[in-house]
């Protein structure tokens, strides 16, 4: 049951409304529309003649929608009358409008009507009969009909709404896949075509009936093929002169049957009869449905060039061969030659021209050469030392094996196999190498650590065969650091700083790698620490000019014992917050960098480092402050064209987040204010003027400054340093030549250090 109230009559009453459903079957439902006097003030109570109320259903009721009740005394809740109204349920559940109404013409008269929806069930259905009498027929590879006859019964709700047709498939061999449906169709539909099928494949299908009620039962199909794929691949082995294992990989198919053929000297092709299995005389072979790798055996193999080919073959509607049967395209094994003498093997190892190490193993190996395709049975490796003594070593099925030779020099070596055939092959070529000792090396200098610059490698070889070349290279912290490639007759190497200078109290890997005359190779490593002495420690003297730019005049210290000369100086600019930039380098004594933007009224520092001829540095940090009153300007690249702001310099800040808006519908008719996102970007503008007594020159100066530059670094007298761009205005009485008044607009940029 579901309630509504109306509106409330003098603070005493209201009319409400009661609606349910008081019966109901498949197709139809009663409707309860309950009259109700409720009060509101329980101090009040109503008497009244000549009461009268009213319910209606979607604005429609089966009898009297006005009911009248004469004379009425209220003092508490009365349900005067219930209204009952037929309705006729649809296929899905219905909404219904309940509406009643009361009216007391005297005490605390008036009419108050109320409303409420009531939800009737939709007609409850059974379950649909399935379609009866389906068949399933192929078209083509891409296409299958399916037909039936209708079955529905209306008269028992089992009416058809919907049919549906759904298939599964494999593909290329494989397992099936699941059920999907294809389409559905209108309830008087009679048959469908599906379509869009591919090669290679087994479908199944089926067609069931729906309804509200549920699905009906599916009615399936067997399976339907449609043409198989050719096999994989054919491959043939011979096993004797006469007979050949012939294998058919047809696992990209629904197999049902395989077809063999075979030519002989490429003539024509002829169907295969018995074997193992035994072949029909149309070239099946018995028993293999489902089977996808199949290795039949030709025991009668005819001599010569044999080739076999291969296809499938699969009835389209399962394994009914009294029906269509579908074929794949041949497909053609390799070329087998019956019982020949094998062609001359390729040797792998050793190498021509290749070196090997005496007294240690080494692999002879090599790769047969059988036209006929038959494993090899049996090899000789004949063998001529450097005393040209010739041994052969004889081998079975192994296509390599390990020798160890036992004295230096030359050797040749050549390979034969036999196959099925009686004969040994052909030898092949001979390989030519030699068997030696590696080349015996050491490094003799730098003896310990590395002290001065430049410093010499050194090192002695012996190696009977001679030495072709040499490489010494030299590693720091893993990272190789310096390479040189020498002739045989090289025993030491001088490097100077400008080749290769190490970093001071890095560790060196100083390695020797040696190629003799043989062909082999070996290297040696010794570790050397870098020591360098260091400089003296430099000063330095800051000063700032007329353009508020820092002067820094660099001083070499005097080096004492142990120390190095000073052979140059560097000046970084280091600010409040760490970072650092370079200001000058490769200074000599008493030489002057200048920083033309350092900041004003803040404390900061200038780091001075001096360099020795090693590399080796000290550094020295400088305190360094710029007063000034006013704000500064410079222009171009190197900031080094300046403009002083003058008298009544003045500064505005101006910093602007950007952001977007957006109007979202409420949906509820109000004008809603927008709703803002920040962007993640900032604009920041700084607004400058000065103003000058009358100076020609300087008027000039300002103008050609704002022609010529569109950036510009400032720098204010609070510490604030900011790379912009300038649009400026300068202005001045002309008649009077007072003052010269300058103003610019600053938007701020991404930081830029100058060019020095």
């Amino acid at each position: 049951m579901v309630e509504g109230a109306g509106n409330i009559i003098g603070g005493g009453w209201r009319c409400c409304v009661q609606a349910d459903i008081v019966s109901q079957n498949a197709t139809q439902a009663v409707i309860g529309v309950h009259i109700i006097y409720r009060r509101t003030d329980p101090s009040r109570w109503v008497a009244s003649d000549a009461v009268s109320g009213g319910a209606w259903v979607n604005g429609v009721s089966t009898s009297t929608n006005t009911v009248n009740f004469g004379y009425r005394s209220f003092n508490g809740d009365v349900d005067l009358h219930t209204q009952q109204v037929t309705v006729t349920k649809q296929e899905s559940a219905q909404t219904f409008s309940c509406r009643a109404f009361l009216n007391i013409p005297y005490g605390l008269p008036g009419r108050s009507e109320a409303h409420v929806n009531l939800t009737v069930p939709g007609i409850t259905y059974a379950k649909p009969n399935p379609p009866k009498n389906v068949s399933w027929t192929r078209v083509n590879d891409s296409s299958v009909k399916a037909a039936w006859q209708s079955n529905y019964d209306n008269a028992a709700r089992k009416y058809w709404k919907q049919i549906y047709a759904d298939q599964c498939v494999g593909l290329n061999g494989g397992t099936q896949g699941a059920w999907g449906l294809v389409k559905a169709l209108n309830w008087d539909a009679l048959n469908y075509s599906y379509t869009g099928l591919k090669a290679n494949a087994r479908y199944q299908f089926r067609v069931a009936a729906q309804n509200p009620g549920g699905v009906s039962d599916h009615v399936y199909s067997g399976y339907i093929y449609t043409t198989p794929a050719a096999p994989v691949a054919v491959n043939a082995v011979k096993l004797s002169e006469q007979s050949v294992r012939v294998t058919v990989d047809a696992s990209k198919s629904y197999v049902h049957g395989i077809r063999l053929r075979r030519r002989v000297n490429g003539g024509e092709w002829a169907d295969i009869t018995g074997g193992t299995p035994g072949a029909t005389a149309e070239g099946w072979l018995p028993d293999i449905n489902g089977i996808q790798n199949v290795t039949w055996t030709d025991t009668a193999a005819p001599a010569g060039q044999v080739q076999y080919a291969a296809l499938v073959g699969r009835p389209v509607y399962g394994d009914d061969n009294s029906k269509t049967t579908l074929f794949s395209d041949w497909t053609y094994s390799n070329t087998i030659q019956t019982a020949v003498a094998p062609s001359a093997p390729t040797i792998l190892n050793p190498t021509q021209n290749g070196a090997y190490v005496v007294n240690q193993p080494m692999t002879v190996a090599w790769k047969p050469n059988h036209p006929d395709g038959s494993a090899q049975s049996a090899a000789q490796v004949e063998v001529t030392d450097p005393s040209d003594v010739t041994v052969i070593e004889e081998q079975t099925t192994n296509t390599s094996y390990q020798r160890t030779p036992k004295s230096c020099g030359s050797y040749r070596i050549r390979v034969r196999t036999k196959g099925i055939h009686a004969d040994w092959g052909a030898w092949s070529n001979y390989v030519t190498f030699t068997v030696a000792e590696y080349p015996n090396i050491s490094i003799n200098e730098p003896s310990g650590t590395i002290t001065a610059t430049p410093f010499t490698v050194a090192w002695t070889v012996a190696d009977d065969t001679g030495v072709s070349s040499q490489t010494l290279i030299i590693q720091s912290d893993g990272v190789e650091k310096y390479r040189k490639t020498m002739d045989g007759s090289t025993r030491s190497l001088r490097i100077g700083a400008s080749q290769y200078l190490p970093n001071n109290n890095s560790t060196l890997t100083i390695t020797l790698v040696v190629r003799g005359g043989s062909g082999l190779e070996s290297s040696t490593s010794v570790v050397r620490d870098v020591d360098w002495p260091g400089p003296a420690e430099p000063m330095a003297a800051i000063e700032s000019n007329n353009d508020y730019a820092a002067l820094v005049i660099v001083s070499f210290g005097v080096p004492e014992e142990g120390q190095s000369e000073t052979v140059s100086a560097s000046v970084i600019r280091v600010m409040p917050d760490g970072s650092e930039v370079l200001i000058a380098s490769n200074l000599l004594d008493q030489q002057l960098a200048v920083d033309p933007i350092p900041p004003l009224n803040t404390d900061f520092h200038y780091r001075v480092v001096a360099y020795s001829a090693m590399g080796t540095t000290i550094a020295r940090m400088v305190d360094a402050r710029i007063e000034s009153g006013f704000g500064v300007l410079n222009f171009g690249s190197d900031a080094g064209q300046t403009l002083l702001l003058g008298y009544n310099n003045t500064v505005s800040h101006k910093r602007s987040h950007s952001t977007s808006e957006f109007h979202f519908a409420r949906g509820d008719g109000v004008n809603a204010l927008p709703s803002s996102y920040e962007l993640d970007q900032l604009d920041s503008t700084v607004s400058v003027t000065g103003v000058w007594e009358w100076d020609q020159a300087l008027w000039l100066r300002i103008l050609s400054l704002a022609d010529e530059y569109p950036y510009a670094w400032y720098r204010e007298p609070s510490g604030l340093r900011v790379y912009v761009k300038a649009e400026q205005s300068v202005s001045v009485d002309i008649a009077d030549r007072k003052n010269i008044t300058y103003s610019a607009d600053l938007t701020q940029l991404t930081w830029e250090e100058p060019i020095l």
